[in-house]
């Protein structure tokens, strides 16, 4: 897609967390266009304020009152950028328009809202721009970038888990795994990243980051930065393998200087288009059916056997280490969002907009997942129901 001609158009950013606005912002200044910037409220840094020409804050949820203020000032182009956290799937306060969009979706996960965001500004007739509009120079060709250059076993070892990856994001799960060797040590899921790095295990390891076959790349782009090496450094990751053209490389230079110091190899890949390993199942209404066929899949692709899955979004996957590190994992993602997701029912409640009760974590596995006194007493304690 073409950039926007700056006589004629004019940029919106919707901006989260981390550095990924201003540098949209900077790289959409100095291709001459003025830039009016949507930041959500409790992730974006307000002094972006001081680098666009202008500036608002809303809440996540709010669709008609950010459209508006998108149109009021003439917005043509719009482009996501930054960090919203997982957890606002389930915490964020929707208005009408929200809740009419979101009361369209089968399956409300991350890839259908940012879908569902991205239709109706073009309904509003706002195109929509990929997420690397201006943002060209820190998206690495492949090759090698820093540390020591990786050996033969490496780079197939870094194959053979970016195919995997490759499929854990064709199901929706993430979009990065570690390796240990040819085994998967950890797959992200609803948590990000950094937290399937820390979950990773003993060194030495190899994070995969990918994009998703067919990736819609006007959001949700991969990225690395330095605090995801710094991460890799204290879990013991000495090779950080991403997909070459398609993730986006912040502070480089930074980056490059803690591999080389830490001994970190940094590679950018290419991935080749292969047909499927795996086949995402589509929607799945029910959670334990939907947890039962991520389960399936995992089998297949020798990783694990069971699944986490709350509301159609999958909180964690087992892997060889089994199924407590997962109810463990799952468990700590949702502690801190459940009362939060309790209280958010209960006020709608009061308003009269009740909908259903948040709904609890289900875990469910193959054949092969043995459902032992363990496993059902660590299940409990997490708030998991075991189908």
């Amino acid at each position: 897609m073409e950039r926007p001609d700056p006589s004629r158009h004019v940029l919106g950013v919707l901006a989260g967390a981390g550095e990924y606005p201003r540098l949209m912002v900077e790289g959409a200044k100095r291709a001459g266009m003025r830039v009016v910037v949507i930041g959500f409220r409790g992730a974006v840094d307000r002094q972006i304020a001081n680098l666009c020409d202008v500036f608002a804050i809303f809440r996540v949820g709010a669709v008609e009152a950010p459209v508006q203020f998108l149109r009021k000032h003439g917005v043509t182009h719009v482009v996501m950028t930054g960090q919203i956290k997982p957890a606002c799937i389930y915490t964020m306060w929707p208005d009408a328009t929200a809740r009419r969009l979101l009361g369209r979706l089968d399956r409300r996960n991350a890839h259908t809202i940012f879908t569902a965001a991205c239709d109706y500004l073009t309904a509003n007739g706002m195109t929509m721009l990929p997420s690397t509009t201006f943002m060209e120079e820190v998206l690495p060709p492949p090759g090698h970038l820093a540390g020591p250059a990786p050996t033969p076993e490496q780079l197939e070892q870094a194959r053979h888990g970016m195919q995997l990856a490759r499929e854990i994001a064709r199901l929706d799960i993430g979009q990065s795994l570690i390796m240990r060797g040819h085994e998967v040590a950890c797959v992200e899921a609803y948590k990000g990243t950094n937290e399937c790095i820390r979950n990773a295990g003993a060194p030495p390891l190899t994070l995969c980051k990918v994009t998703k076959p067919g990736h819609d790349m006007r959001f949700d782009v991969p990225c690395i930065g330095l605090r995801t090496v710094q991460h890799c450094a204290a879990a013991g990751v000495n090779h950080i393998v991403f997909e070459a053209r398609r993730t986006i490389l912040f502070q480089q230079q930074n980056v490059i200087n803690f591999c080389n110091k830490h001994g970190i190899t940094l590679h950018a890949m290419d991935m080749p288009i292969d047909g499927p390993a795996v086949n995402d199942p589509g929607h799945i209404p029910d959670d334990a059916e939907h947890a039962l066929a991520m389960a399936t899949a995992l089998e297949q692709l020798g990783i694990g056997n069971s699944a986490v899955v709350c509301e159609g979004v999958v909180i964690a996957v087992s892997d060889p280490a089994g199924p407590l590190k997962c109810i463990r994992r799952a468990g700590v993602y949702m502690k801190r969002i459940r009362f939060i997701r309790l209280i958010n029912w209960l006020c709608r409640v009061l308003l009269g907009r009740p909908g259903s009760p948040p709904a609890p974590m289900v875990m469910r596995g193959t054949a092969n997942f043995a459902i032992t006194p363990e496993v059902e007493r660590a299940a409990k304690k997490a708030g998991i129901l075991l189908r």
